[in-house]
């Protein structure tokens, strides 16, 4: 009788995860259909062009019956961009990924829309929003990089006090857009030690310039010793092509989170959200290790990457 009531349990069992099986065939099907009858899929994003393209076009290659459009720019023009589209009712993007700041504001705004995709079911908590807003695409880690031409090994500032030092006066750079490293700070540090350092570091000339990236050149060309806030991948990507410059973690660390969404009234709703699905999976997760970039997704780590 035990033998008799085992199988059964096991045939129950195996029944259900077969039932599953087959209804998340069903309904890959009837998504991967859906999509290629919409024909197309429109990503707004912040990244820049030479990834999202990447991305873009391994998923054409996979699904050459979906063609993608992407719109690059900054999350300003971005989120003014569909502004004026939510105002006038014309709804062009189906796919969005910008800063995690600005997806908070669009989620508000209730410019995204709810999707679980079960690819993200493997992202832990605090990578993806539990009613589906959004999930975290690819991540930048916030290191601060310097001119090993013009700065000697004994003065890499070590925690960010040292960055007090008036060694450091008048030859250190930020980007003007450091919205998101001054609010983790303040809160990391704890609002009235934050504030005293953010004052302390304004006496310290520190020149502000407009293009993250733009800056990391500019380093690398001798224009400043030092950038206090740098994406982890540009300087490590440089100093692999023998520019002078490498990068030191200082704490408190701080990681940018940037992630996918799709967007209210998207008119391909199809195609976005098979488009979500193969970002979020493995395969597309990894187009950002192959390109020295940081994915989301736990266990993926490009090269250098510690």
């Amino acid at each position: 009788m035990k033998r008799i009531a085992v199988l059964a349990v096991l045939i129950f069992f195996g029944g259900r995860i077969g039932a599953q099986a087959g209804e998340a065939d069903l309904r890959s099907t009837a998504l991967v259909e859906g999509a290629k009858k919409e024909g197309k899929v429109v990503l707004y994003t912040s990244v820049e062009t030479e990834f999202a393209r990447a991305l873009t076009s391994a998923f054409e290659a996979k699904y050459p019956k979906i063609q993608t459009d992407i719109f690059r720019s900054t999350h300003e023009k971005i989120f003014s961009r569909m502004n004026v589209e939510r105002q006038t009712g014309t709804y062009t993007a189906d796919v969005i990924s910008v800063g995690e700041f600005e997806t908070f504001h669009l989620q508000r705004r209730g410019f995204i829309a709810a999707y679980k995709s079960p690819f993200a079911a493997t992202y832990p908590d605090g990578f993806k929003d539990p009613n589906g807003y959004w999930t975290d695409l690819y991540d930048n880690l916030i290191v601060t990089a310097y001119n090993t031409s013009r700065v000697k090994r004994d003065e890499i500032p070590r925690r960010y006090d040292d960055l007090l030092q008036p060694r450091w006066k008048g030859r250190m750079v930020l980007d003007q857009n450091e919205d998101r490293w001054f609010a983790n700070m303040l809160y990391l540090m704890g609002e009235k030690k934050g504030l005293e350092f953010m004052r302390a570091l304004a006496k310290q000339d520190v020149a502000i310039r407009g293009g993250r990236s733009m800056v990391t050149q500019l380093l690398g060309a001798g224009e400043y010793d030092l950038q206090i806030v740098a994406y982890w991948y540009r300087p490590y990507l440089m100093k692999k092509q023998g520019a002078p410059v490498d990068w030191v973690g200082l704490e408190p660390a701080i990681v940018a989170l940037h992630p996918i969404s799709m967007v209210q009234k998207a008119p391909h709703p199809n195609a976005a959200k098979l488009f979500i699905d193969f970002a979020l999976s493995d395969e597309g997760q990894r187009i950002f290790v192959q390109r020295g970039r940081e994915p989301a997704k736990p266990g993926l780590k490009p090269e250098g990457y510690r």
